[in-house]
């Protein structure tokens, strides 16, 4: 136990960016802007929206009559000032779907911000928008940093921050529920094997999406990196 707590204090040191953080992009800390909007973005909202937003998010592919979740399209939020609010409030806005958990606790000021930006460019200039959470997508390293990143975005909205099963989807996926990680003892390769291949090629639940075309070796081999600090003693 005390191992794993001296990891989540180092690690909590850490911003949620893998690639860069804000005066790396921006050129000053603490400054929003579009280029750390395409990283945070790639980071934290893919699993539901897409690496290019345009909907295709492996979890809105794979679960039935899940909400429309194409970015490009101007159906809700089409202000500067109402995307803000989406990305705080998630479904606590009266027009968006009960879907869309809230960031207002997770992410910080410049970043909210800067994914504003980002969703305002993906309107008004999609190829640009894609060119750069591209390049935000291929710049990762592998390590703790990144796995905690690639974590959050991709696997905490079911297995929650601390891999309990208790993430913010774990209310919509009820058979089975999302696994508690802190429980897992299995191998790297079974491990592997599931974040690359999905629950249902490794005999588990088909609820458990394959990522294998979504992450890159590195940033898979980083998640397993940092699921094993989740695990209990």
């Amino acid at each position: 136990m005390v191992p794993r707590l001296l990891t989540a204090l180092a690690l909590s040191t850490l911003a949620f960016s893998a690639s860069a953080n804000s005066e790396q992009l921006c050129g000053k800390e603490a400054q929003p802007c579009v280029k750390y909007g395409a990283a945070v973005f790639q980071e934290r909202c893919t699993l539901c929206h897409g690496t290019d937003g345009l909907g295709e998010g492996i979890l809105s592919l794979s679960i039935p009559g899940y909400p429309n979740t194409n970015l490009a399209e101007v159906r809700h939020a089409k202000d500067i000032k109402s995307i803000r609010e989406v990305i705080i409030k998630g479904a606590g806005t009266k027009t968006i779907e009960k879907d869309m958990p809230p960031f207002g606790d997770e992410l910080t000021l410049t970043q909210i911000d800067s994914v504003t930006e980002f969703v305002v460019l993906l309107r008004a200039d999609l190829d640009g928008a894609l060119k750069l959470s591209r390049e935000a997508s291929s710049k990762a390293q592998p390590g703790l940093r990144v796995g905690r990143a690639v974590y959050h975005g991709r696997c905490a909205p079911c297995h929650g921050n601390e891999g309990m099963g208790d993430g913010k989807l774990s209310r919509i996926i009820k058979t089975p529920p999302p696994f508690n990680l802190t429980r897992s003892r299995v191998g790297d390769s079974y491990l592997r094997g599931i974040i690359t291949k999905g629950g249902e090629a490794m005999g588990r639940s088909a609820k458990m999406p394959p990522w294998g075309g979504d992450l890159t070796p590195s940033e898979i081999e980083s998640v397993m990196m940092y699921i094993k600090t989740l695990r209990t003693e």
